[in-house]
């Protein structure tokens, strides 16, 4: 009998074994298919930054050249440096594939961790105030809208006046705020 629960026992462990082989494998396609997305991502958004921002570094050439006409040289300095910085960086956007720059990533993280933790606490930081500043301003809407309310006025939480319903011409006030008695039943009709 203990052969054949030791028997039984392998058949299980094997099962158990062959079982985690196949979550490790279809771990690792879906981590790799995840970062192939990743790269492809990375590189379409890198190369559409770096084309506009080259954009913007022509039109900072454009003002450059604009300032110089002006006869301000000194802004036209400024600008001719900021263009070529970000002529600079458009390129290197441009030519930077998903696969680098994941690979500068990751080796930057491993060197630096504490400047990454630092760059994270700051992002933290940024996103909670301006959570904050704006959670006030639609509190502020949400207190200053007017409350619709379903009770009866009778119910405690009524907050506004029953509508009042004017339905025949004998029923309007006079200018002394009395009402008339005499209703046309007839003309309601």
């Amino acid at each position: 009998m203990s052969e054949q629960s030791t028997g039984a026992g392998t058949v299980v462990g094997d099962k158990v074994d062959q079982a985690k082989e196949v979550v490790s494998a279809q771990t690792h396609e879906a981590t790799e298919r995840g970062r192939g997305m990743l790269q492809e991502q990375l590189d379409q958004r890198s190369t559409w930054l770096g084309e506009q921002t080259r954009s913007v570094s022509q039109t900072l050439r454009h003002v450059a050249d604009q300032s110089r006409t002006e006869g301000n040289h000194q802004q036209a300095r400024m600008a001719d440096l900021a263009a070529d910085r970000g002529e600079r960086v458009g390129g290197f956007l441009i030519d930077a594939d998903g696969e680098r720059m994941l690979s500068e990533a990751e080796d930057f993280a491993q060197r630096q961790p504490w400047a990454l933790a630092a760059a994270g606490l700051a992002l933290g930081f940024v996103l909670a105030r301006a959570l904050k500043a704006s959670s006030g301003t639609r509190y502020q809407r949400r207190t200053s809208l007017p409350t619709y309310s379903t009770a009866y006025p009778t119910q405690p939480g009524y907050d506004r006046p029953a509508p009042q319903f004017q339905t025949a011409e004998s029923e309007r006030p006079f200018g002394n705020g009395e009402t008339t008695d005499a209703i046309d039943v007839g003309a309601r009709r």
